[in-house]
């Protein structure tokens, strides 16, 4: 089967620019300087998104985050801007793509640019794709992952608390999620929320917010009874940019969400420092009593070769997820505190590898489940965690139930808190 090729994105002429001052004046003098006109992201619909509406003469500010994103723009006449007396913008960036972190979509990244290691990359995906499920016995045939966070021993499930996944999608015909009251939006040009042809995303939702498979009984999912919000930031074929993922974070903390979850991320280098951009948003979600949630990212070659964690979670303001394996080990994929000193550390970690959930069916070679290994699929475990923590204290901020679930994270042996954060992820809420 011949693989498509992945689309990017992120446009190579737009950039991203936080402003110090989001009043009217502020932007009126940004519009001057620019010769642009700004949109603000109130004027947005479900039929139109800030990707319609986006030209080389208008842009969008963000009316939730003070962020605006403008298109055929000179670097110089940005830079001139940031150096004028009394000018709200204080700092900008070229948007940047984003794809789903998880080790099967990063094989078929290497399907698309190895040909020399396609028959090892078929074995792989075919052994990953055909892995049987193992019945676990522990409690009701639950997961190893959802054994491991201590779910059996919670008496609660999430419900009332919204939590919102930001990724690829949701297959919306799977049957284990028949009766679930499911809403979202796309922010991909041409591609529906519904559908998600590559899998991703409905994998991390099942994570966080599924319940048990109808076809073998088995317990897969974390907060069985939160509300579900699916926001498509990723392609079906797995890439997303800064614009649309600040987009689809305006949204979700206008609607109010509590939890957002996101399984998606971009590669920083050695001492490279977070993006301003992303610091900002954080705070303005903690501000607004909404948690941000990222994976840590899947480049480091263990135990020899870590790697920083990856953008946005390497942000101060987003809680980073790391992932461990059945032994309760960080996995051997997963990034580490390496740029601790400039923001980029682990905050918790939660079960990674093997992490068996919902699929899509209309994903390639799709089907209703599938195991999956990554950091992608740490992260919902803790989204999932989070409801329950808010449905047992629904009284707390945001920043209080961060500093909640890190305080109750079970301790690992022998694991560096750069490597593992304060520990994993604990769902025993009574």
């Amino acid at each position: 089967m011949k693989t498509k090729e992945i689309i990017n994105q992120a446009k190579p002429n737009r950039y991203v620019v936080l402003l110090g001052n989001d009043s009217q004046s502020s932007v009126n003098k940004v519009q001057k300087e620019l010769n642009i006109k700004l949109t603000s992201s109130q004027e947005l619909s479900s039929e139109v998104r800030a990707h319609d509406i986006m030209s080389s003469g208008n842009g969008i500010i963000f009316k939730n985050l003070g962020i605006a994103v403008v298109d055929n723009i000179e670097k110089a006449q940005l830079s001139k801007a940031l150096v004028t007396a009394q000018n709200p913008i204080v700092y900008f960036e070229k948007e940047i793509e984003f794809r789903p972190v998880d080790e099967f979509q990063q094989l078929q990244e290497l399907k698309n640019t190895a040909a020399q290691l396609q028959q090892q990359l078929e074995k792989l995906e075919l052994f990953l794709k055909q892995k049987p499920n193992e019945p676990i016995s522990d409690w009701a045939n639950a997961t190893w992952g959802i054994n491991a966070i201590g779910l059996e021993s919670s008496h609660f499930t999430g419900k009332g608390v919204d939590i919102c996944i930001l990724d690829t999608g949701f297959y919306a015909n799977h049957p284990d999620f028949n009766g679930r009251n499911i809403i979202g939006k796309s922010f991909i040009q041409g591609e529906s929320w519904d559908n998600d042809g590559n899998g991703h995303g409905t994998h991390c939702t099942g994570t966080a917010a599924g319940n048990i498979s109808k076809v073998d009984g088995t317990r897969y999912g974390v907060a069985n009874e939160a509300n579900i919000v699916i926001g498509k930031v990723l392609s079906d074929m797995g890439s997303g940019s800064t614009s649309g993922i600040v987009d689809a974070i305006d949204w979700a903390i206008e609607k109010k969400y509590k939890v957002i979850s996101m399984s998606l991320g971009s590669p920083v280098g050695i001492g490279q420092e977070p993006s301003p951009i992303f610091e900002h948003i954080g705070r303005k979600a903690l501000e607004q009593n909404s948690l941000l949630i990222a994976a840590a990212g899947n480049d480091s070659n263990r135990p020899n070769l870590p790697r920083p964690v990856s953008s946005p979670a390497n942000a101060e303001s987003i809680m980073a997820i790391a992932a461990i394996d059945k032994h309760l080990k960080v996995a051997n994929f997963s990034n580490g505190g390496i740029n601790v000193s400039n923001g980029g550390r682990i905050d918790v970690s939660a079960p990674g590898v093997d992490i068996l959930s919902s699929y899509s069916e209309n994903a390639p070679n799709g089907k209703l489940y599938a195991r999956l290994n990554g950091t992608s699929m740490a992260t919902p475990h803790i989204a999932g965690i989070a409801a329950l923590y808010w449905e047992a204290y629904p009284n707390l901020t945001a920043a209080e139930l961060w500093l909640k679930i890190e305080k109750r994270a079970f301790q690992l042996q022998n694991q560096l808190a750069r490597d593992v954060g304060q520990g994993l992820g604990n769902a025993t809420v009574n």
